[in-house]
């Protein structure tokens, strides 16, 4: 590939690379590392905040140690009814400790006008949201855990060959340069050849310089 073309994609290639590497981080690597949980934000009501279809990364919250280092501006997702599997992430608007020390919630999303109707237990609570990725969401409802992990090899893969490609192109293009240098003469001006070095010799004889002569006893210069 030429120089040139190198150039024109160079910036294209960084930018899409840089962008799916990021995503892949953000979505997959991080929460596997700490052990927080990526969930897909399905509803509206924590707009703009949390655009829909937003990929929230969850730390884990049990019980009531855990809910004691919550207070009002934190988001977090619990259930809101037992029997029910579906998960809300809403915003913690107000706390309220009862006579036995058990800590109680009021949430609300961001985009609804009043709080929600009954206040989160320590026991309702599933996570505490560390940061989200908008739209991200949509992407990771397509893929499962097994292409998740691919996408990461594929990308890390890509990485590498990129940096390749730029190494090998690098290293040709400075043999070139350097071959340019060596067929041009360093001072940019040709060089004269005296006639007499340029005729031709006989053959089995040798060319000899021819010195002036100096008379004797006059210095030399």
């Amino acid at each position: 590939m030429t120089t040139v073309l190198r150039r024109i994609v160079h910036p294209l290639l960084v930018v899409a690379l840089a962008t799916v590497a990021a995503l892949l981080l953000a979505v997959v690597v991080v929460p596997l590392a700490l052990g927080w949980v990526p969930l897909t934000v399905l509803s509206g009501s924590m707009e703009p905040t949390v655009p829909t279809g937003s990929q929230v990364v969850v730390a884990p919250l049990e019980g009531e140690d855990d809910a004691a280092g919550l207070s009002t501006g934190d988001v977090v997702t619990f259930m809101p009814r037992p029997d029910d599997p579906t998960l809300v992430t809403h915003r913690i608007v107000g706390v309220a400790v009862d006579g036995e020390g058990r800590r109680s919630f009021t949430t609300q999303g961001d985009a609804n006008a009043a709080p929600d109707a009954d206040p989160v237990t320590a026991t309702q609570l599933r996570g505490v949201v560390r940061y989200h990725v908008p739209w991200a969401g949509y992407a990771a409802t397509l893929l499962d855990p097994e292409q998740k992990r691919g996408g990461i090899v594929l990308v890390a893969a890509a990485l590498f060959g990129y940096a390749l490609w730029q190494l090998v192109g690098a290293v040709r293009d400075r043999g070139r340069r350097t071959d340019e240098i060596t067929h041009e003469d360093p001072s940019g001006v040709a060089a004269e050849v005296p006639a007499e070095l340029a005729e031709p010799v006989p053959p089995g004889q040798a060319r000899t310089e021819r010195l002036p002569v100096v008379p004797a006893g006059t210095p030399g210069r």
